[in-house]
C-alpha cells in the first residue's frame, strides 16, 4: 500500500494506542516515540477517520501530522492547485501576449507619420491587444503617403515596429498653412496632416486658408506640419491672335496646369478658348 498518513497520538501511555489500533484491524506501518508523551504511528491513508473514531473519547490526544508516499504528493497537488492554475495561467497570458499587439512604435525617416500610420492600422482593425496587421495590405496604404518610398512590420515581444523611410529627406518642409491660389470652387481636398478649413463643393477666394496645422489630440490642441493638397475649378476664357485653332489651344494649354471642356471659335482678333481651368496647390505633398 502506497498511502499512508502518519498520525501523532499524545497521552499518557500513548504506546498503548498503538496496540488498540492493531487489535481493532488497523494496518499499522510502524511507529516511533516523538517524546515522553508522544508517539506517531503510520498507518494507510484509508485508515485515518477508523483511526480517530476508535481513539475519540479516550485519553489521548490525536492529530495527522503528515501524508507519506502517494497520499503525501497527492495532497501536496491538491494544495498546490491554485498557485499551479496561476502559473498555467501566467504563462498562457504572457504567451497570448507575445502574438498580440501591445505598442506600436514607427521608425524611420519617416517617423513623422506617426499618426497616420496609427489611423491607417485602426482603419484595418489593428491596435492594442489585436493580432499583427497584414503587411501588404497595410503597407501598400502607407505606401500612398506623400514621400513614403519604403515600408515595412516586425513584431516582436508585443512590440508592432513599423519602419516608415520617405524620399527626398534633405528637402525641407514648409511651415505654412494651404491657401487657395485662386478663386473658384474647391473641388478636391485632400488633408494628410492638419485640418482642413473649407469644404469641397464650395465657393473659396484666393487667398482663403483651406488648411492649417492646428490638431486636435486628445483633449490638447497641438501644431503640426501641413501636408495637404486642393484642386480648384474656374472658368477660363482667353483671346489668342494666333494663325490657327491648334496654335491658340497650345498656348492656353501651356498657360494652365489643366484646362477641360475646352471651347474654341473665331475671332476677328484671332480665336477665343473657353473651358474649365483646374488648378492644383499643395504643402508638403509629393
Amino acid at each position: 500500500m502506497l498511502k499512508r498518513t502518519q498520525i501523532i497520538v499524545e497521552g499518557l501511555s500513548a504506546y498503548r494506542a498503538v496496540d488498540k489500533l492493531a487489535k481493532a484491524d488497523v494496518c499499522i506501518f510502524g511507529a516511533h516515540k516523538t517524546q515522553k508523551n508522544g508517539v506517531i504511528v503510520e498507518v494507510g491513508s484509508k485508515d485515518v477517520k477508523k483511526v480517530f473514531a476508535i481513539l475519540r473519547g479516550s485519553c489521548y490526544n490525536v492529530k495527522k501530522v503528515r501524508y507519506r508516499g502517494a497520499a503525501r504528493w497527492g495532497r501536496a497537488a491538491v494544495r498546490r492547485a491554485g498557485l499551479l492554475a496561476g502559473a498555467a495561467l501566467f504563462f498562457a497570458a504572457v504567451a497570448g501576449a507575445q502574438s498580440r499587439v501591445l505598442r506600436i512604435d514607427v521608425v524611420g525617416s519617416g517617423a513623422y507619420y506617426r499618426d497616420e500610420v496609427v489611423a491607417i492600422l485602426s482603419e484595418n482593425g489593428v491596435g492594442t491587444f489585436t493580432p499583427p496587421p497584414d503587411g501588404e495590405i497595410v503597407c501598400a496604404q502607407i505606401l500612398s503617403l506623400p514621400r513614403v518610398s519604403f515600408c515595412s512590420f516586425r513584431h516582436s515581444g508585443g512590440i508592432l515596429t513599423v519602419e516608415v523611410q520617405v524620399s527626398d529627406e534633405t528637402a525641407p518642409l514648409s511651415g505654412e498653412a494651404l491657401l487657395a491660389p485662386v478663386s473658384g470652387v474647391l473641388e478636391e481636398l485632400v488633408v494628410v496632416r492638419g485640418t482642413a478649413r473649407a469644404e469641397e463643393g464650395a465657393e473659396v477666394e484666393e487667398g482663403q486658408v483651406l488648411a492649417d496645422g492646428e490638431a486636435v489630440r486628445g483633449e490638447e490642441t497641438v501644431t503640426v506640419l501641413v501636408i495637404a493638397c486642393a484642386r480648384i475649378s474656374r472658368p477660363f476664357s482667353a483671346q489668342y491672335a494666333a494663325e490657327s485653332e491648334a496654335a491658340a489651344l497650345a498656348q492656353a494649354m501651356l498657360e494652365t496646369q489643366e484646362l477641360r471642356g475646352v471651347h474654341i471659335e473665331k475671332t476677328q482678333e484671332g480665336w477665343r478658348v473657353e473651358g474649365t481651368e483646374y488648378v492644383t496647390a499643395s504643402v508638403n505633398f509629393g
